[in-house]
């Protein structure tokens, strides 16, 4: 797989920075705020981003959107990051007004009774710790006994923090830790209990174990990196030094997108269908021109391979709960058959809907959702084709379809990048909303 652009599951605009410099003439609070919605859905640099910050209106109660109140509290510096949160924020369906707490002060702004964090009453939030701050210390030579003591008094403090803003009525979410950059002793580092990467693994795994106990969410700085595409690494080091930030400006977008999808998240509005191509998409080749047989699925070449790779990982967004459509440009029977493949990791049965016709994809993708009676905006779109791609986003905005990539091998890469299914629980209902729905899909059809 090669390195892709920063949030490379979004298609490019041919004149991203013009269309936003165009935007501003509008005047409408609404029709601004949309246009910000719907221009945060393609690719772009935190110059853009920021451009696109600008044009969000100043609103209490925008018509249609959920809002959320943010309270960060960090130890770092988080300013130049506050553009990129409310921008994806918007491209997530979510107006976000934003605090933060003057940099260092989050334990003064906790625990100050009725102080400008409670006036503010805050929805969500947001504990954005670095590993300087308060770090553990031990000796190098200290035993595993003493390492994990030392981490447990740090866990009971962020406890404590975490149950005074949950007391607030807030929901909490815990930045992980990121693992210091230079090895002490190698690769014998994680082996080496006091070792720095060993203490911050450690801390990250107890805080982990913890949150889960207290009701707290977690912003895990690994997926953030992920989403920076070619822009890697996360950090900077001349950044952190001259201006503490822990998160260097260039990736800001990136790290504002996998803050908005736990926030949106928060308010419902993850997707929980996802309809699929057939085509080249979850097998290589066309069913009705190479016949089962002819496929390219499968052990023993790349390009099968890489399919069932694919497969595997929708298989498991269905095992947590996601429902799973076809909509393919086919006839049933033909279609159907593809089934049959000896390799095939997805079964027929595993499909909720199946909708394949010579009607186009919009109008197929509707009766989708009707069938299932969810909303569009509760769909993800896949397809291998760009034009299709292109065709349902204009026709309907609200179904989320990622710009999947040439090569089949990136598929699952772009398709778990996207983060169109955040979740912030797993309930036993969510668990079984695959098999019920895949249930009444079957009924329906006799």
């Amino acid at each position: 797989m090669v390195l892709m652009k920063q949030l490379f599951w979004l298609p490019q605009h041919a004149d991203l920075s013009g269309a936003i410099r165009t935007a501003r003439a509008e005047t409408d609070p609404q029709t601004r705020l949309d246009t910000v919605r719907q221009l945060s859905g393609f690719q772009r640099d935190v110059v853009q981003t920021g451009m696109l910050d600008r044009l969000i209106p100043t609103m209490n109660t925008p018509n249609g959107m959920p809002t959320c109140r943010l309270a960060i509290l960090a130890s770092h510096t988080v300013e130049h990051l506050l553009p990129s949160i409310r921008v994806a924020c918007v491209g997530r369906g979510l107006f976000t007004q934003i605090w933060t707490a003057p940099y260092g002060q989050y334990r003064q702004a906790l625990l100050a009774g009725g102080g400008d964090l409670a006036r503010f009453a805050p929805d969500v939030v947001l504990m954005a710790l670095d590993r300087w701050d308060a770090p553990v210390r031990v000796s190098i030579d200290a035993p595993v006994e003493a390492v994990e003591e030392a981490i447990r008094h740090r866990v009971e403090t962020l406890r404590s923090l975490w149950r005074r803003a949950l007391e607030m009525g807030a929901m909490v979410v815990q930045q992980t830790l990121s693992l210091p950059d230079m090895p002490l002793f190698g690769s014998y580092d994680l082996l080496a209990p006091a070792s720095p990467r060993s203490v911050v693994a450690r801390l990250n795994c107890a805080i982990c174990d913890a949150a889960r106990q207290e009701g707290v969410l977690l912003l895990d700085l690994d997926i953030c990196a992920t989403l920076s595409g070619d822009e890697l690494p996360l950090t900077d080091p001349v950044r952190w030094h001259q201006a503490k930030q822990l998160v260097k400006p260039g990736v800001a977008p990136a790290y504002g997108d996998a803050l908005a999808r736990i926030l949106a998240a928060t308010r419902g509005l993850s997707r929980k269908c996802l309809v699929l191509d057939l085509d080249n998409t979850l097998w290589g080749g066309v069913v009705g021109d190479d016949g089962v047989e002819g496929l390219r699925l499968g052990q023993g070449s790349p390009e099968g391979e890489a399919f069932l790779a694919f497969q595997s990982y929708v298989a498991a967004l269905k095992q947590r709960g996601i429902v799973l459509a076809v909509c393919s440009k086919n006839d049933v029977a033909m279609a159907e058959r593809g089934f049959a493949h000896l390799d095939m990791i997805l079964k027929r049965d595993d499909i909720a809907t199946f909708v394949a016709n010579w009607d186009d994809k919009a109008t197929n993708i509707r009766a989708i959702a009707q069938t299932m009676d969810l909303g569009l905006d509760a769909l993800v779109f896949v397809d291998d084709n760009p034009a299709e791609r292109a065709m349902v986003r204009r026709e309907l905005p609200m179904v989320a379809v990622p710009e999947m990539p040439e090569d089949s091998v990136s598929y699952p890469v772009v398709l778990a990048a996207a983060g169109y299914f955040e979740a912030v629980a797993i309930t036993e209902d969510d668990l079984r909303r695959s098999g019920s729905y895949a249930a009444n899909g079957r009924r329906a059809a006799a």
